[in-house]
């Protein structure tokens, strides 16, 4: 598409939420006291620990690390990410090279809580350390791992890692299969962010034959006019459009449109009748570009909606200038 109609295409996928969990804040002071309390665990494990004594220290980490794994995964606990995390460093020195599953839970508990606080570009590192422990000395449990995989790879979408949303979405995949514990419905989401990121890369042709199947699961799970498959819907015209069936992407917006109608969805109206209108207009049908943005302006009025409006004038505008009227 040209610079005018090089819009986004919404894209919103079905996510695995944990339960949610409070986290306060510290003072100036506590801080402090933490950075201070690392030093101190630096230090002391520099001066080192050999025989039985290292072995029981070493024991005692490992203890703490699994009431701390305890803490985050229980719901019902509230607690302070940074002085939590302070702790993680100040345990860190004292875990020696050799104790594989103690350094998986370092880990998994940094890339969870740093999940859980929204900062993916520092919880990815940590969380792919973490899967490659417990690959070869498996320490979580299935629940644990295909959830932290699922988690590695939406936080990797996030911030445009590609290859490792792409690597972990596939193994979510083969983990959810099967597990009871994952409803089809999270199951058919997983498969929709693997082809929204292979889509991503320019595996448009990957990118769609996985959306072909989502549809057909969900149209069986949810029903043919579902508004649950409004989302790959969009998938699956974008796929098209890439791949240069027009036709076929207009199909597909079509019956979003009409879907979205049904159930008053007024986004995905809008869009539809943009994209549409955009696909009208790229093989040279101006008078059904303009009618199709001339129906968005016309739903946009009847709704009241001002900002609604405002977008839709402005694209008929954009429109009629580019047909030079």
């Amino acid at each position: 598409m040209g610079a005018f109609f090089a819009k986004v295409w919404g894209i919103t996928g079905m996510l695995i939420i944990l339960d949610g969990m409070d986290w306060s804040k510290d003072d100036p002071m506590s801080k402090r006291q933490n950075i201070f309390s690392r030093m101190l665990a630096v230090a002391i494990a520099t001066i080192g620990l050999s025989g039985p004594a290292a072995a029981q220290d070493a024991q005692a980490v490992f203890g703490r690390l699994k009431e701390i794994h305890r803490m985050v995964m229980d719901p019902s606990q509230t607690f302070s990410i940074s002085a939590t995390l302070a702790e993680l460093d100040n345990l860190a020195p004292r875990i020696p090279r050799d104790a594989t599953e103690s350094l998986g839970e370092l880990n998994y508990l940094r890339g969870f809580i740093l999940y859980r606080a929204g900062r993916a570009s520092e919880s990815v590192p940590a969380s792919l350390e973490a899967l490659r422990i417990d690959a070869g000395t498996p320490f979580l449990t299935k629940a644990e791992r295909a959830r932290f995989t699922y988690n590695l790879a939406s936080q990797a979408e996030d911030i445009g890692d590609w290859d490792i949303a792409i690597d972990n979405y596939r193994k979510a995949i083969d983990l959810f299969d099967g597990d009871p514990d994952f409803s089809d419905n999270q199951r058919l989401g997983t498969k929709e962010r693997l082809a929204f990121c292979l889509h991503e890369v320019g595996k448009y042709a990957e990118a769609m034959a996985i959306n072909e199947k989502v549809l057909q699961a969900g149209e069986t799970l949810f029903g043919q006019d579902s508004e649950k498959l409004l989302v790959v819907i969009t998938d699956l015209a974008q796929n098209a459009y890439k791949l240069n069936q027009p036709a076929v992407a207009r199909r597909f917006l079509e019956r979003r449109y009409s879907i979205a109608t049904k159930h008053g969805s007024q986004n995905h109206i809008d869009a539809s009748l943009f994209q549409l209108g955009v696909l009208a207009f790229e093989r040279g049908d101006k008078s059904e570009a303009k009618a199709f943005m001339d129906q968005r302006l016309k739903l946009a009025k009847e709704s009241g909606d001002l900002g609604r409006v405002h977008d839709a004038e402005r694209d008929l505008q954009t429109l009629r200038e580019k047909m030079g009227d």
